[in-house]
């Protein structure tokens, strides 16, 4: 019997058309270059610092709130279970890009990577350019030892498990039993290598403001907008507070989710499955 094709559940009259091609590399490097460091800096706190802690936090949570629903109990558990391993691989996919260089390594003047690293090398960059004293260029190669990967074993792992599992479909993890990153996930681990690129994240916040040439790199003074309001911007040295504030919101969603899940048997949640008529996308 011949089988029919898989399909998308989308008909190809709803596919959206695409003109133009992507900007070339040098059209975003011209952009990006015309952003002041600031600008670079927020984007850094507003999506790669807070997003990995959200992630984190929400694959954490939900492991330990449905932490009942056993795997070969019925379909909610195992569709948890499955939901909590693509979490979980999710999160670590947004902390290693915390403490990605990117280009930084080796193509510094090209990276655009929003990243510890890479905020690091373009502070270097102005330091260097300013003749910097010897202690502001010390304390900026701590920042970057903090977070060397080849130096912290959470980092490390964090960074092998994004290499071997996480990131690429790699083969890797059935041959390199490192860490029994093979086999198991350290959630400790993992959220060890979260902490440290915080608190450098808020280090790195502290010396940007007491280094007079990285003063680009510094928040400037709100400005009111047309209609006479004036916008709160977020200050990178805000991150210890605002990472606990995004671990007490991912506390408090999944809290909500599980509620939600209700039946004290394998029978009562099965019935709640069966009487649910979910909109279909």
């Amino acid at each position: 019997m011949k089988l029919s094709p898989f399909e998308s559940e989308y008909a190809d009259s709803v596919l959206p058309t695409f003109e133009g091609a992507p900007a070339t590399h040098a059209a975003v490097r011209t952009s990006a270059d015309a952003e002041t460091p600031w600008t670079q800096m927020s984007a850094l706190l507003g999506t790669t610092v807070i997003q990995a802690v959200q992630s984190f936090y929400l694959a954490k949570r939900s492991r330990q709130y449905f932490s009942d629903l056993l795997e070969n109990d019925d379909r909610v558990g195992r569709a948890i279970t499955d939901i909590n391993s693509r979490l979980m691989r999710m999160a670590v996919l947004d902390i290693a890009a915390l403490n990605d260089g990117g280009l930084a390594g080796n193509d510094p003047e090209n990276s655009r990577t929003a990243s510890l690293p890479t905020a690091h090398q373009r502070m270097k960059r102005h330091l260097t350019d300013a003749n910097a004293s010897t202690t502001e260029l010390d304390r900026l190669r701590d920042l970057q030892t903090d977070i060397n990967s080849d130096r912290h074993a959470p980092l490390k792992y964090v960074r092998h498990l994004r290499n071997k599992w996480a990131g690429h479909p790699s083969l890797d993890r059935r041959f390199d039993a490192w860490a029994s990153a093979d086999k198991t996930l350290s959630i400790a681990t993992v959220e060890a290598a979260l902490a440290r690129l915080v608190n450098n994240a808020h280090g790195t916040a502290l010396f940007v403001s007491s280094a007079p040439a990285l003063q680009v790199f510094r928040q400037p003074p709100a400005a009111a907008n047309p209609d006479g309001s004036i916008p709160m911007g977020v200050d990178l040295s805000n991150v210890i507070v605002l990472a606990e504030i995004m671990r007490e919101s991912a506390d408090n969603s999944i809290h909500a989710l599980r509620a939600q899940i209700t039946g004290e048997s394998m029978l009562e949640r099965l019935a709640h499955t069966e009487a649910y008529q979910g909109e279909r996308y």
